[in-house]
């Protein structure tokens, strides 16, 4: 299956990458599987650009589960989006498209339907081990970098990074609502690093690998700023899914 692939780390100048671009479906899809378990019929509330329902549709595709994505209405369709259905799964557009209102039609959907609910990141409980026993795996092949990057939502990926590397320094960088990070505890290996651009705003990256320029590209940016600087340090950056396409 897709999700037993093992970890493709590629070197760079400067750094190494985990190319998780060239997984159809992503990080997330290496627990997805362990997180919904039995569970025939999946919803999901997302934001336009997010790679998650990448993953949940990609699983659906390959395992026949029923997938049902909310987004906030739009009158063009994200390439994500788009990517989304062709994997077949369905789309539900909501007005008004607040984040909240989003996640509250997708958990009132699930209600009604008996269908399993997921919140964004798949920030959970029984996403925990199956994650990081592959992030274990990964260290036992690789060792631990001196740093490893990623782009930060929900914050779920770094935190798991940051246990399962212990030894590493996890240079998180913010994208999205600053005031998630607030009222999270964070692995004291983990540094959380403000950028200017909204999360709406895509940005240009010059990366050797598709990057997502919405996620992605605004932590590999900052990165190359700092080996520019600090040149010399074993850096790892994690690329999660790849471009919006």
């Amino acid at each position: 299956m897709l999700w037993h692939q093992p970890f493709v780390i590629r070197p760079y100048d400067g750094y190494s990458a985990v190319r998780d671009d060239l997984l159809d479906g992503g990080t997330k899809l290496r627990f997805l599987p362990d997180v919904v378990g039995d569970a025939d019929h999946i919803v999901f509330g997302a934001p336009f650009a997010g790679g998650a329902p990448v993953s949940l549709s990609v699983l659906g595709r390959e395992t026949g589960k029923r997938i049902s994505i909310f987004y906030a209405w739009r009158a063009e369709l994200h390439p994500r989006m788009r990517r989304v259905q062709r994997n077949g799964a369905e789309i539900h557009l909501v007005k008004p498209g607040y984040m909240t209102v989003v996640q509250k039609r997708a958990r009132d959907f699930a209600a009604q339907h008996g269908a399993l609910f997921l919140p964004l990141g798949f920030d959970i409980e029984a996403a925990i081990a199956p994650f990081r026993q592959r992030l274990d795996d990964l260290r036992s092949e690789i060792g631990q970098p001196d740093e490893i990057w990623c782009a930060a939502g929900s914050g779920m990926l770094a935190r798991n990074i940051a246990h399962a590397f212990p030894s590493s320094q996890v240079r998180a960088v913010a994208v999205g609502l600053a005031s998630r990070w607030e009222k999270q505890e964070m692995p004291g290996n983990v540094t959380i690093i403000e950028q200017p651009a909204p999360f709406h705003k895509p940005i240009a990256s010059a990366a050797p690998f598709p990057i997502c320029s919405h996620y992605e590209a605004k932590a590999y940016n900052l990165m190359l700023r700092e080996i520019a600087a600090l040149p010399g340090r074993n850096r790892l950056f994690w690329n999660v899914l790849g471009t919006e396409r």
